[in-house]
């Protein structure tokens, strides 16, 4: 259901990845791209690829490290921020609609585990950040 509601928004022309890709940059405040084919598994030169498509869409801006101008950054961008923002909206929506259709013990058991993966969400950015402060991902390029 979830699918077919953001499918069904007028600006749904985009791929799983593409998609995934904006949501990680969601969760950070800037990448670098060899970060971002690291996190997918997939080669840098592809991961280009594939942010030059969210930069001419407009979704992604691309900027060189103040440190090193070899290396290139990206981030969310206004209107990146605001799509991502309309997908949340409509996945909250779809899920409140959902939660119409259980008990009220049903709706206690999701409530229980959406903690519990808030709390796994915290230990996996806590444990992101700490990798993030490591030495070797300021050579990150």
């Amino acid at each position: 259901m979830l699918l077919s509601t953001i499918a069904g928004s007028h600006n749904f022309d985009i791929s799983a990845i593409q998609f995934a890709t904006l949501f990680v940059l969601a969760g950070d405040e800037e990448l670098t791209i060899k970060r971002v084919a690291e996190l997918f598994g997939r080669s840098v030169s592809a991961t280009s690829r594939l942010l030059d498509q969210l930069v001419t869409r407009g979704l992604v801006s691309r900027n060189e490290d103040a440190r090193d101008r070899r290396t290139k950054r990206v981030s969310l961008s206004a209107d990146g921020w605001a799509f991502v923002q309309t997908i949340e909206q409509k996945r909250v929506e779809a899920q409140i609609a959902v939660m119409a259709y259980l008990s009220p013990a049903e709706r206690g058991v999701v409530e229980q585990a959406m903690q519990l993966l808030a709390v796994a969400a915290r230990r996996h950015s806590d444990e992101h950040a700490r990798s993030n402060m490591s030495p070797a991902s300021s050579s990150e390029g």
